[in-house]
């Protein structure tokens, strides 16, 4: 009888074996392809466990056929629960959506151990805010301290600096402008850019000649391990962007946008009053990313970076009663890089990055009769170590150079402006050149070492010392640089941070004949002080708060002179007070930024004046909500004390070239009506299992309201109109991604 019972338990045995079931699959993001790792899956009522892998797969083996069911639930992702008839061995695919796919904070992102000022922005956040066109570079003009420009300009200014104080950058490396015409748009395509930072006053002695700041694009690190798509379409331009791993180890991006918002721009305005000019502007741009390790301690990246804009217009009337700018207009300016980069890892304590930057920039303006050409090759150099000394001390040394030849060719009147009030171009004298490889060098070498007194000290000082050669006015600049940071506890921390900022002078400016070979370079002061305040223990996580001041007294600012056409006689001041505030309460994202400031010139021949850029309040308030389904609706409410210009107290007539000249009596003595703009975002997101469809509509000035963003006389100065900036501007996307 044992032996029969025996014989039927191990046929039992054997028949469950034989009908055990083996269950795999692999687990992706929705909407993207991308796999996922450390995923825990589950089978019940078995209550297997299996973790998935660096290739987002899992396997069970052994389950008994019948009814089961498979459950996945992973942080930021919605739950998902299968039930599966198991019959036999089987494969399945499964596709996890995230709680929100338009995840967003306005928060600053990161904080770099190596400069206190430094703050830099993710681009996936902050390309989603409102007023940003989904463009990341955009939101800059929400943050504290940045000035806003009048009208379609594309440069950005920085604390009551001048907009050439400000120095664009990729990679480190220095480029013409960051914006293509009229700030709507970045020249590097946005979905090639990881963050981008933003040095105000007090940055530290790595970056230099900008007495204003420095805003820094980084591209992407390319982490791919499929081929990708995805392409956009929108009211002012489209894109289309490629990325595919190459061999082994190689990874690569390209991608590129064309322009159509002269059209859209001409149709907008057409017959609008408050535009004499009739406006046809492009942009172009091309971008592309290549990268792989060439050893385990070296890696290599290239970038390329492709830029064009051109802006025409036919004068039908001549603007003010200038007779010269009847005829034709146009204005071209276009560049490109190529940029490779090494970042060699000596060991755990050790790291040199290298790069250089090599291209070409070009700019062609036609007047009339009147012209201006400009040719470039640029070549720019960056090299750095970083030395983990000890636990307490870091060191971090480096260079930079940058060296350009240019051809300039011009026919230009010398027109006398002061004030932001131009006299007519036809009174000028009419100076004709055809200067050939012109050069300019630049070399500068740094040290910036990071220290704390202990390790368990509250203190962290930055002492750094940048010395700059400028070599066409043969002059060596040495500027010392402190900041220092102080934990009062946890979640506050004090700053203070300031030094020496030396600029060069133009190139015109200290050119023979046209300049004044013995004009010096500027210098500013800076100095600031702050606290910022982690609110993530008290509220929720990524809320945070600052608020400092900070000062810049200018020296030698070049100026206009009738003896020696230009001189260093300018000086200034910027003062103000910073402050700005981020709440996130899921679903709800809040920021503000609050700016009060002072700008002041003045040169031998006036007294202090207010600076054409001061600007007395700058009010940003953005508030978003993560909605169910994917969609977000976000708004953002700016207020900026108007703009100034100044108003002639009379004319005088010019019979020779029939026209007026102003006369002018203080500079800058009209304050503008005060800037005030809505602008209204909606995002919305369709998610498949292997592509998502994103729609967005994003409209600057909701309520039409008819900014005044300057004056236009009439030929005798005796009246003047204003003109106003953009009405109500919607743009409508859609982006496909696969």
């Amino acid at each position: 009888m044992k032996s029969n019972s025996g014989w039927i338990l191990a046929g039992l045995l054997v028949s469950s074996v034989s009908f055990a079931a083996t269950l795999e699959g692999e687990v992706y993001i929705r909407g993207s392809r991308d796999t996922l790792r450390g995923v825990n899956v589950f089978v019940l009522p078995a209550k297997q466990r299996a973790e998935t892998d660096d290739a987002g797969r899992f396997k069970f083996e052994n389950i008994v056929p019948g009814k089961i069911k498979l459950v996945i639930n992973h942080p930021g992702f919605i739950r998902q629960e299968d039930e599966i008839e198991l019959s036999g061995d089987l494969s399945k695919i499964v596709y996890l959506e995230r709680e929100n796919a338009l995840l967003y904070e306005t928060t600053i992102e990161s904080k770099d151990t190596r400069d206190l000022v430094k703050r830099t922005l993710n681009q996936k956040k902050a390309a989603a805010q409102p007023g940003a066109g989904a463009d990341p570079v955009r939101a800059i003009q929400n943050l504290p301290g940045v000035n806003r420009s009048q009208g379609f300009s594309s440069q950005v200014i920085i604390q009551g600096s001048a907009p050439q104080d400000t120095r664009y950058t990729i990679d480190g490396h220095e480029i013409p402008l960051i914006f293509h015409f009229g700030g709507l748009s970045s020249v590097f395509n946005p979905d090639l850019t990881e963050s981008f930072d933003f040095l105000s006053a007090g940055y530290q002695s790595n970056y230099g000649r900008a007495m204003g700041g420095i805003l820094n694009l980084n591209s992407r690190d390319l982490e791919l391990k499929r081929f990708k798509a995805s392409g956009f379409v929108d009211t002012f331009n489209s894109g289309l962007l490629l990325e595919t791993p190459v061999g082994e180890r190689g990874q690569l991006a390209v991608g590129g946008r064309i322009s159509y918002i002269g059209q859209v721009l001409k149709s907008v305005f057409k017959g609008s009053d408050n535009f004499s000019l009739t406006v046809a502007p492009s942009y172009g741009d091309v971008g592309l990313l290549y990268q792989r390790p060439l050893s385990d301690r070296l890696k290599f990246k290239f970038t390329v970076i492709g830029s064009q804009d051109a802006l025409d217009f036919i004068a039908a009337n001549p603007l003010g009663g200038d007779p010269s700018l009847r005829g034709n207009f146009s204005n071209q300016i276009g560049f490109f890089r190529l940029i490779p980069q090494f970042e060699w890892t000596h060991s755990a304590r050790s790291k040199t990055v290298f790069s250089t930057a090599l291209g070409r920039d070009f700019i062609n303006t036609d007047i009339g009769k009147s012209y201006f050409n400009l040719r470039t090759i640029a070549a720019t150099v960056r090299a750095e170590n970083r030395l983990r000394v000890s636990d307490t001390f870091l060191l971090n040394t480096g260079m930079d150079h940058r060296l350009a030849w240019s051809d300039v060719g011009f026919k230009l009147p010398r027109v006398f402006n002061e004030g932001g009030l131009p006299n007519p171009l036809s009174t000028g004298e009419t100076r004709i050149a055809d200067l050939k490889n012109v050069s300019s060098n630049l070399f500068g070498f740094y040290v910036n070492p990071v220290w704390k007194p202990a390790v368990d000290s509250r203190w962290t000082l930055h002492p750094g010392l940048r010395l700059d050669y400028f070599a066409p006015i043969r002059e060596w600049r040495p500027a010392p640089r402190l900041s220092a940071n102080y934990q009062l506890d946890p979640t506050l921390s004090l700053i203070a941070a300031g030094g020496l900022y030396a600029q060069a002078p133009l190139e015109q400016q200290y050119a023979p004949t046209f300049g004044n070979p013995s004009i010096r370079s500027s210098s500013a002061w800076h100095l600031r002080l702050g606290a910022e305040k982690d609110l993530s223990a008290s509220l929720t996580k990524g809320s945070e708060a600052y608020s400092g001041v900070f000062a810049r007294l200018f020296d030698r600012l070049v100026i206009p002179d009738t003896q020696s056409i230009f001189s260093n006689g300018g000086k200034g001041q910027a003062i103000g007070w910073e402050t700005s505030v981020t709440y996130n309460l899921d679903p709800w994202n809040f920021f503000g930024a609050y700016t009060l400031s002072r700008s002041t010139r003045s040169d031998p021949s006036r007294s202090s004046y207010l600076y054409q850029f001061d600007q007395t309040h700058f009010l940003t308030l953005i508030a978003g909500v993560n909605l169910k389904r994917n969609w977000r609706i976000s708004s953002r409410f700016r207020y900026v004390t108007g703009p100034l210009d100044t108003i002639p107290v009379s004319a005088a007539g010019d019979l020779d070239n029939d026209v007026f000249i102003p006369i002018r009596g203080s500079l800058f003595n009209a304050r503008l009506d005060a800037f005030m703009m809505l602008d209204l975002r909606i995002d919305k997101r369709w998610i498949y299992d292997t592509w998502t469809l994103s729609l967005y509509l994003d409209i600057q000035n909701v309520t039409n309201r008819q900014n005044t963003e300057g004056l236009q006389f009439a030929y005798d100065y005796k009246t003047y109109d204003t003109v106003k900036g953009i009405p109500i501007l919607p743009t409508f996307g859609l982006k496909g991604e696969f």
